[in-house]
C-alpha cells in the first residue's frame, strides 16, 4: 500500500488570491466576463433574453465603508444548485478552455477577494420556485479547516425570474478609498465601454454603472468608399480581414490545438474523447483614423469578443525570423512627431490569453500566426524588404501602410490640416453630434487644405508656372483679362426678404469651411459653436443692409455662422487673409454679445487663436515641418538614385560627403559607409544642398512622377525645362535654408518659406 499526502489546500488561499495584483476594472470583468458568457451561450442554444443585461452597482463618495457593496447582477439563464456549488470552487471552470471569456476558474475568486473579504451569490432559473442564496466570508473561511459553506432557498415572487446576483461586501480599505471615487468610476466606465466595446455595439449586450449605460468606445475612422491612389491602384482606407485557418482538434483540459489525426492530446495526453474538432478563423477589420495621435491609435486584438490588447503596436515593428535582433519601429516613422492613425480589430479566438486577459501567450504557434496574417513576414518598407533580399509585403497592413503612412495634410493622405480639431472633432462623434458622425467634415477640411478657399485650387503639377486655374467656388474657370468687363457680384434681391431667407441664399452660394468651423472658447467671454461659410457670388450685408466682407450672425446660442464674401475686393485684389479677418469678426462678436467692449480686440483674436490651433507662423515651426519635408523627400529619392550611385554621388561636394558619413555614423547603427555610397543609400544622409545639386544634374530622374509631379522629358523646349528645375530647386532651396538653422526672419519671408513648404508637399510624387 503507498502512503499519500494529503495536499488539500487551507480555506485561507482564497483570502490569499485577493493579493494578486487587479485594477478595480479587471476585478468588475470578471464578473462580467461570466455573465456576457452566459449570454453568448443562450444566443446559440436559441434562449437568449430579450436585451442581455449586467448592471454594476458601485459605491458612491458618500458612502460609509461598512454599509458599502460592489453588486454585479444579470439577467441570464441563471444556476442551479450544482451549477453554483462547481462556480464558486477555487479553480474550477465549467467552460472550455475556447469559447469563453471566463476562461481560468480562478477569476471569479480573485475578483471577489481582491475587492472585498464577504461574497453573497444569489441565482435562479425561469421556472424554479426560489432563489439560491449562499455567502463566502474569508475571514470566518480562513479560521475554518474546510470549504464548508451554508446556502439557502428563498422563495420567488414570479416563478419566470432568472438571473445571478454577485453582492461584494466588507471592502478592503484601499478598494473601497479606489472605486467609490467619482474619477475611478469615470475611467472604469471608459475602460470597460472599450474592452467590451464588440460584444455592447455589434451584439447588443447592455452594460450600465450606477445605473448609467456604458457607451462602447467606437472607432472614429474613414469610410470605406474614401481611397489613395498609389501606382495607379486605389486604396481604401477601411479593409476587411477574413482568413480561415485550417480545422483542428482543440483540448478541452489545457488548450492545445492538435492535428486532426490526433488521439489523444499531444501536450496533456487528454483521451480523445475531450478532443473537440473546431473551425479557426483570423477575422476583422484595419482602417485610418480621422486623426493623429500620440498614443491613441493600433490594434485591437479580441478573444470570444472581448479585447484582451487594445491600441496594440507590435504590428508596427519589424523583427527578423530568428528574433534575435531587437525589434525595429516601422511605423511611424515619416514624421518629426511620432503620431500614428492605423487602427483595427483582429478577432483571434483560437489563441489562449494570459490568466489577467490583459496579453496572449505570445510564443505560441496561434499567436504567431495571427501576426503573420495581419503584417506578412518582412518590413512593411519595400526597400528594406529588398535590401534584406525578401519577398514584398503584400498584407493587408503593408497595403493600408503604402497608402497612409505619411502625415502630409489634404485629400493625397486623408489628413485633416488641423491636428487639435481633428482630435476635438472625434469627441464630439462619439459624443453622438449627428454632424461629425460621418467623415464629411473631415473630408471638406483636407479638401480645402487642397484647395484654399477665396483661392484658386490648385494647379495642375505639369504647369511650367502656376496659371489662373479653376476657383474652388465658380463652376467655369475664371477668364483672362480679355478687355470686356466681367459681371459683378449678384446684389441683394431688391424685394425685401427676411433676415433667415437672406442667410439661406448666402448659404445656397457657399461651401462650409471646415477648417474655420468648430467651438471657439474663451473664459471672459463664453463659447460659441461656429459654422463658417465662403460665399461666392454674393453681396453680404451686415444687420443694417451695409456691405462688408465677412459677418457673423447668431442662429440658436451658442450657435453661430460666420460668412465671407471671398470675391470681395479686400481678399480678391490686397490680399487679405479671410481666415484671419473672420476670427477678427468672431472675437468683435463675442466681445459685444458679453459687453466686453473694453477688452482689446487683438488680445481676444490671439487667444482665440492660440485655442483653435491655427498654425504658427514661426521660424521653429516653419523649421520642422521643413525638416519633415527634406525626410520624405531623400527617402523617395533613394530608389532612383540606387540606379545609378556612382553619379549621383559625383554631385556631392567633399564637405557634404564628410557631412553625410557623420550623420550616417550617429543614425545608422552598424552599417558601413562604403556599402552606403555603392547602394544609394547616402541620400538618406545626404544634406540638403547636396540633394539640390543632384536634381539639378539630373531632373529627368526625379522629374515625370518619379520623384516630383511635374513633366520634364514631354517638354521639348530646354527653356521650358530649365524654368520646371529652377522653380522647383529654388523651392527646395527655401527648405535647406531651415534645415540646421533657426533664422531671424521677418512675416514676408516666413509667409514665403511657408508657401515653399506646401509647394513641395504639393509636388512630390505619392510614394510607395
Amino acid at each position: 500500500m503507498t502512503d499519500k499526502i494529503d495536499i488539500t489546500p487551507h480555506p485561507r488561499i482564497l483570502a490569499v488570491l485577493g493579493d494578486i495584483e487587479f485594477a478595480p476594472w479587471q476585478c468588475l470583468g470578471e464578473l462580467i466576463d461570466n455573465s456576457f458568457d452566459d449570454f453568448i451561450a443562450a444566443t446559440a442554444s436559441g434562449v437568449a433574453a430579450a436585451k442581455p443585461t449586467v448592471s454594476v452597482s458601485l459605491p458612491d463618495a458618500r458612502s460609509s465603508r461598512e454599509s458599502a457593496e460592489v453588486t454585479v447582477s444579470d439577467n441570464g439563464r441563471g444556476m442551479d444548485l450544482e451549477m453554483m456549488t462547481s462556480a464558486i470552487k477555487a479553480g474550477w471552470s465549467g467552460n472550455t478552455r475556447h469559447g469563453s471569456l471566463g476562461l481560468f476558474g480562478m477569476g471569479y475568486n480573485i475578483a471577489t477577494a481582491r475587492l472585498g473579504r464577504r461574497t453573497t451569490i444569489r441565482t435562479t432559473r425561469a421556472g424554479d420556485a426560489d432563489w439560491i442564496e449562499t455567502s463566502l466570508d474569508l475571514q470566518e473561511l480562513s479560521r475554518s479547516t474546510d470549504y464548508a459553506t451554508p446556502y439557502k432557498r428563498i422563495p420567488k415572487d414570479d416563478p419566470s425570474e432568472h438571473g445571478t446576483i454577485v453582492t461584494i461586501g466588507n471592502l478592503k480599505a484601499d478598494q473601497f478609498e479606489a472605486i467609490r471615487r467619482p474619477a475611478t468610476q469615470r475611467r472604469v466606465a471608459e475602460r470597460l465601454g472599450e474592452v467590451y466595446s464588440h460584444l455592447l455595439g455589434e451584439r447588443r449586450f447592455v452594460l450600465s454603472i450606477n445605473g448609467v449605460k456604458v457607451k462602447p468606445r467606437i472607432p472614429c475612422i474613414w469610410n470605406e468608399s474614401r481611397t489613395v491612389t498609389r501606382s495607379g491602384a486605389d486604396i481604401s482606407a477601411y479593409i476587411e480581414i477574413k482568413k480561415k485557418l485550417t480545422d483542428k482538434k482543440a483540448c478541452l483540459d489545457c488548450g492545445f490545438w492538435n492535428h486532426l489525426e490526433a488521439e489523444t492530446c499531444v501536450e496533456c495526453g487528454a483521451d480523445n474523447d475531450r478532443l473537440r474538432t473546431r473551425e479557426r478563423w483570423i477575422w476583422g477589420w484595419l482602417g485610418i483614423q480621422r486623426y493623429l495621435h500620440r498614443t491613441d491609435y493600433g490594434i485591437d486584438f479580441l478573444r470570444n469578443g472581448r479585447k484582451i490588447l487594445v491600441k496594440d503596436k507590435r504590428v508596427f515593428f519589424w523583427q527578423d525570423e530568428d528574433e534575435m535582433s531587437e525589434p525595429e519601429r516601422e511605423y511611424p516613422i515619416d514624421a518629426k512627431t511620432e503620431m500614428g492613425r492605423i487602427v483595427g480589430e483582429i478577432h483571434c479566438d483560437h489563441v489562449a490569453p494570459n490568466y489577467t486577459k490583459t496579453a496572449f501567450e505570445f510564443d505560441t504557434p496561434e499567436w504567431k500566426q495571427v501576426i503573420r496574417v495581419v503584417r506578412g513576414d518582412s518590413p512593411l518598407r519595400p526597400l528594406i524588404a529588398k535590401r534584406l533580399g525578401l519577398a514584398e509585403n503584400r498584407s493587408h497592413l503593408a497595403r493600408l501602410y503604402s497608402g497612409f503612412r505619411r502625415q502630409d495634410p489634404g485629400l493625397s493622405y486623408l489628413v485633416h490640416p488641423q491636428h487639435e480639431k481633428a482630435r476635438e472633432w472625434a469627441e464630439l462623434f462619439r459624443e453622438g453630434a449627428a454632424e461629425y458622425q460621418s467623415d464629411e467634415l473631415w473630408y471638406q477640411a483636407a479638401y480645402q487644405y487642397d484647395n484654399p478657399p477665396g483661392e484658386p485650387p490648385s494647379t495642375d503639377a505639369d504647369e511650367i508656372l502656376p496659371g489662373i486655374g479653376v476657383d474652388l467656388f465658380s463652376d467655369a474657370p475664371v477668364p483672362t483679362d480679355t478687355g470686356v468687363a466681367t459681371a459683378a457680384p449678384v446684389p441683394p434681391s431688391p424685394v425685401e426678404e427676411t433676415l433667415e431667407r437672406r442667410l439661406q441664399r448666402y448659404r445656397d452660394h457657399a461651401e462650409k469651411v471646415s477648417e474655420l468651423g468648430g467651438r471657439y472658447e474663451h473664459p471672459d467671454l463664453g463659447m460659441l459653436d461656429l459654422t463658417a461659410w465662403a460665399v461666392k457670388n454674393q453681396v453680404l450685408v451686415d444687420g443694417k443692409s451695409r456691405p462688408a466682407p465677412v459677418i457673423v450672425q447668431m442662429v440658436k446660442a451658442p450657435r453661430a455662422e460666420v460668412f465671407v464674401d471671398t470675391g470681395h475686393a479686400l481678399f480678391r485684389e490686397f490680399g487679405a487673409d479671410m481666415r484671419d479677418l473672420a476670427v477678427v469678426e468672431v472675437a468683435e462678436f463675442m466681445r459685444v454679445r458679453a459687453g466686453r467692449t473694453d477688452m482689446p480686440l487683438t488680445e481676444i483674436v490671439a487667444d482665440l487663436k492660440a485655442r483653435t490651433g491655427a498654425a504658427r507662423l514661426t521660424a521653429r515651426d516653419l523649421a520642422d515641418e521643413a525638416e519633415r519635408l527634406l525626410e520624405l523627400l531623400r527617402g523617395t529619392m533613394h530608389a532612383p538614385v540606387a540606379d545609378d550611385p556612382a553619379s549621383h554621388w559625383e554631385s556631392v561636394t567633399s564637405s557634404e560627403r564628410v557631412a553625410a558619413e557623420r550623420r550616417f555614423a550617429v543614425e545608422s547603427g552598424t552599417g558601413k559607409w562604403v556599402n552606403a555610397i555603392e547602394s544609394g543609400e547616402f541620400v538618406l544622409f545626404a544634406p540638403a544642398s547636396s540633394i539640390v545639386r543632384i536634381i539639378e544634374r539630373s531632373p529627368s530622374t526625379f522629374l515625370d512622377g518619379r520623384v516630383f509631379k511635374q513633366s520634364y522629358s514631354p517638354l521639348s523646349d530646354q527653356g521650358a525645362r530649365d524654368l520646371v528645375v529652377d522653380r522647383l530647386v529654388g523651392l527646395i532651396g527655401d527648405l535647406a535654408l531651415l534645415e540646421h538653422h533657426r533664422p531671424k526672419l521677418g512675416l514676408d519671408e516666413l509667409a514665403r518659406l511657408r508657401v515653399s513648404c506646401r509647394l513641395v508637399a504639393r509636388y512630390l510624387a505619392d510614394s510607395e
